[in-house]
């Protein structure tokens, strides 16, 4: 072999070596990535389930509790396969409980955003034919409240696709101003009925004081305004609760994957 030759075999062995090297450093990376991502994901995701759970346990239809179902068996495979230490596959998994939290979620945002409407509406019949200065502050927080939500909910549907997390924090903000907007719609009712001398003394942040004067001042609807004030304080029954009852009996073998996933240990 000529001096020549060797010098560039020698470059071809060393190519394909630092090749081989970079690949495995690449693929390396790539896992302590995901290691870091499924970490962090799993904990935003035990977050995004207990607060949906209220609403759709409260009011979710049986399109919501379907998706809700398959996102919770999702999420217990990804967590069993972070056990796993399979980290690539827990991350593909994380991702498919992300697009269904996230469909899940803009359903919710919606329909909370219509009922919050709606209820400020009915509110704002009565409350506009009196004179009553403070039910109409209340009333017009209400609105922008339910405003903000929509620009939100709006802004979240059109962030970049990949954005799972970011776009379910925005969804969360839009939930929780168009429930604040339905307190305001309740608040505005029940001060347009208060006698004056008690307009001064009400602490609306508190649920008891609230359910009582909705027991007090609107007896003609306390079902419907309990239930929604109920809902609006994040409050839900355990025993009822639609999360904790797909917890405890998953049944994740009806996810497809699952076979593929579980094949070595069933």
């Amino acid at each position: 072999m000529t001096f020549k030759k060797f010098i560039v075999s020698t470059f071809l062995i060393l190519l394909i070596w630092a090749q081989l090297v970079y690949s495995r450093g690449t693929n390396s990376d790539n896992n302590a990535g995901n290691q870091r991502h499924s970490e962090k994901s799993l904990k935003d995701h035990k977050y995004f389930f207990y607060f949906i759970d209220p609403t759709i346990t409260n009011s979710g239809d049986d399109a919501e509790i379907t998706i809700l179902t398959e996102a919770v068996r999702r999420d217990l495979i990804s967590r069993i396969l972070y056990m796993r230490f399979e980290f690539n596959p827990a991350m593909k998994e994380i991702i498919n409980t992300q697009k269904l939290l996230i469909t899940l979620y803009s359903k919710v945002a919606l329909r909370e955003i219509d009922s919050a409407t709606a209820l400020l509406n009915e509110s704002a019949v009565e409350v506009f034919n009196n004179k009553d200065s403070k039910s109409k502050l209340y009333l017009s927080l209400g609105y922008r409240s339910v405003d903000f939500a929509r620009k939100v909910k709006i802004m979240s549907d059109n962030l970049p696709k990949t954005n799972y997390s970011i776009r379910l924090y925005e969804y969360v903000k839009a939930i929780k101003s168009a429930k604040y907007s339905k307190r305001y719609a309740i608040i505005a009712l029940i001060e347009n009925r208060l006698p004056l001398e008690k307009k001064d003394r009400m602490d609306y942040n508190k649920y008891d004081i609230v359910q009582g004067l909705i027991n007090q001042y609107i007896p003609e609807n306390i079902e419907k305004y309990s239930a929604i004030h109920f809902d609006d304080f994040y409050k839900v029954d355990s025993s009822k609760s639609i999360y904790e009852a797909i917890r405890s009996n998953p049944e994740i073998e009806k996810i497809p994957e699952y076979k593929d996933y579980f094949k070595g240990y069933l």
